[in-house]
């Protein structure tokens, strides 16, 4: 797998789960690739996905690190970015060897909710029922 399959992976669970791309905003549309202002001044950075559910809506990313390197201290960038994001969540789908191996990538993630409460960090293949509680619309 790479970065782009996760990428892709996410996206069949999406659509699998009745989501359509589309700019409209309206529940069960997702736009990707939207560019936000950075941290950086003068700089851009890029939600792979913002997801609009009847609930809530949600800054979904994904990180994907095969190999060792500076993968952990490139999600610390996350956790900042999270903190300040205008969504109701932030949610880090991770990927690959490396951010997976003993799952400290997520529990990394999972353990900064006190810098960014909206933060939620998951494998691709725990998406599908993170989002099933926002399937159902808001009773009246």
């Amino acid at each position: 797998m790479c970065r782009k399959a996760l990428l892709g992976d996410i996206t069949s669970v999406l659509e699998d789960l009745g989501f359509v791309k589309n700019n409209t905003k309206s529940p069960f549309t997702y736009q990707y690739n939207v560019k936000y202002p950075s941290l950086f001044k003068g700089k851009s950075d890029h939600a792979h996905f913002i997801l609009y559910t009847p609930k809530r809506v949600i800054q979904l990313v994904a990180k994907y690190q095969e190999s060792s390197g500076t993968a952990m201290e490139k999600l610390g960038y996350t956790v900042m970015d999270a903190a300040r994001t205008l969504h109701n969540n932030y949610v880090v789908v991770c990927g690959g060897d490396e951010l997976l191996k003993h799952d400290r990538a997520i529990d990394f993630i999972n353990n900064q909710k006190v810098h960014a409460p909206r933060l939620h960090a998951l494998r691709v293949q725990e998406l599908r029922s993170y989002l099933l509680d926002d399937l159902t619309p808001i009773a009246a």
